[in-house]
């Protein structure tokens, strides 16, 4: 796998005893929305006390396939208070209150999209990127949902020709060997569960860090 590319161990409903089974991840997203604990917060403190990895602090809200409950304005609050635990924090480029939370958030952050219907068209993903660009987020990550292998090209050619750090994740059946594959491509980040996949499509941690043992 490109050298530059990192395994990241989500972390959802169980993630104080999940973290003590990250050991061959490179960095770790709590999601923050997953969480059984009624205090997110006292969750990010534990796993940042176990464990030395980068965290990835994040809450989905139900438009990009996530649990949180609250307003947006909660969930912003909530991102920026649990930045202070964190090494990233992750914003969906489609959030209402996006340069709000940004410009609020002291840490580097990834700006990210999804789409769990299908592949956006060849322009709508340059224009996608190119939004991204103009947030000055240290990593865009876009996931998307390939109906077939042509799809997954294009995906690939994306990341080769990408001018800043890029995370690019293929969702469902048809891409889900991209999980393993786009790091050699340049991926950034590539994301495995510990014990409960948290999007379609996902390896666990284990497959992956195989996976890098086998094509590395």
């Amino acid at each position: 796998m490109n050298h530059k590319s990192r395994i990241v161990a989500v972390l959802g409903k169980d993630a104080e005893n999940d973290v003590l089974a990250t050991g061959d991840a490179d960095m770790i997203e709590l999601r923050l929305d997953l969480l059984c604990a009624s205090d997110p917060l006292q969750t990010i403190k534990a796993v940042r006390k176990a464990t030395a990895k980068p965290i990835i602090a994040t809450a989905r809200p139900r438009t990009e396939g996530g649990m949180f409950q609250g307003s947006e304005r909660e969930r912003i609050d909530l991102l920026v208070k649990a930045a202070y635990y964190a090494d990233y924090v992750d914003v969906e480029l489609l959030a209402d209150q996006r340069d709000n939370a940004i410009s609020r958030i002291m840490k580097p952050v990834i700006v990210s999209y999804h789409d769990f219907q299908g592949m956006p068209e060849e322009s709508q993903l340059i224009g996608i990127y190119e939004e991204m660009k103009k947030t000055k987020a240290a990593i865009a990550k876009i996931a998307v949902t390939p109906k077939s292998l042509h799809d997954n090209l294009w995906i690939l050619q994306f990341l080769l020709d990408a001018d800043m750090p890029l995370c690019m994740i293929a969702m469902g059946r048809m891409g889900r060997h991209l999980r393993a594959i786009a790091p050699l491509y340049g991926s950034a980040l590539t994301y495995g569960f510990v014990t409960q996949s948290t999007a379609p499509g996902q390896m666990s941690l284990a497959e992956l860090c195989l996976a890098r043992k086998l094509i590395s």
